[in-house]
């Protein structure tokens, strides 16, 4: 049995994250962690999710939400990652880092972090999307620079980032392979379409959970790989994967990657 603390715990991924760990049999939830000031502080955790009581306030306190757990989940904004990873280390508590549109400068500290716990940095915890992942720089090395890369990503109405995290995590994925000609975020399109390049084409709207398209278009053919979220637990359930595998690791940061098997 794995204990598990939750950040976030009142934001729509948080409310579903801990449903799932309340009804997983491998782990258990021992805190849950909101910003200070929310309004259901010291309700039951349980009672907050519409479930019977399950004995657990919600708690504005880091410290006190951390310290009986075994990993921390964070599903929570940019904003409050200082003070979390701040707690996780004095803890030295391996640290599931699900925060979308964090900051270079953010991302820096956690590589910096990253020498003194394990961190798991996973703003998209979808084992398809690490699967995409692959699958677009296999087409990349076999398609060459004849074909021309965009992408295409679709969220609900209320996503504050734009393009998504995901898809920029994808581009830099093909960047890599491409030898691009001074191509950068947020890969706008442009006409006529100089070669070596990638756009991103953004779509917002509705309740959309994510999709994501990376479209191959040549002179005679074009290929399309996609993936499409069905369900925001998705993300939820790669999480707690993600947790189960970070516990015991070495100091260092990983990706999804890692979990899958993808990169050692």
């Amino acid at each position: 049995m794995l204990n598990i603390a939750l950040a976030g715990v009142t934001g729509r991924m948080g409310q579903l994250t801990l449903k799932e760990i309340t009804e997983h049999a491998d782990v258990e939830i021992v805190g849950v962690l909101t910003r200070p000031g929310n309004p259901f502080v010291g309700s039951d955790a349980g009672t907050f999710i519409g479930t019977p009581p399950i004995n657990l306030s919600i708690t504005d306190s880091p410290k006190k939400a951390f310290i009986g757990a075994q990993v921390i989940i964070d599903f929570s904004h940019p904003e409050g990652l200082e003070l979390h990873l701040l707690e996780a280390l004095q803890q030295e508590k391996p640290y599931v880092v699900c925060i979308t549109g964090l900051s270079n400068t953010q991302q820096d500290t956690l590589k910096k972090a990253a020498f003194q716990i394990p961190i798991l940095l996973a703003p998209n915890t979808s084992f398809g999307i690490a699967l995409l992942k692959q699958l677009i720089t296999i087409a990349s090395k076999a398609l060459g620079s004849s074909y021309d890369v965009s992408l295409l990503e679709m969220h609900h109405r209320h996503k504050t980032d734009a393009p998504s995290g995901t898809a920029l995590s994808l581009a830099k994925a093909l960047a890599e392979d491409m030898n691009l000609n001074h191509n950068a975020p947020p890969y706008s399109s442009q006409s006529p379409r100089p070669s070596r390049t990638i756009e991103c084409a953004v779509l917002r709207g509705g309740s959309v959970v994510g999709d994501h398209s990376v479209i191959f278009a040549g002179e005679k053919d074009m290929i399309t790989l996609e993936h499409r979220a069905l369900h925001p637990s998705l993300f939820s359930q790669g999480a707690i994967k993600g947790a189960l595998w970070l516990k015991g690791k070495a100091p260092g940061l990983y990706t999804i990657d890692h979990v899958l098997g993808f990169c050692q």
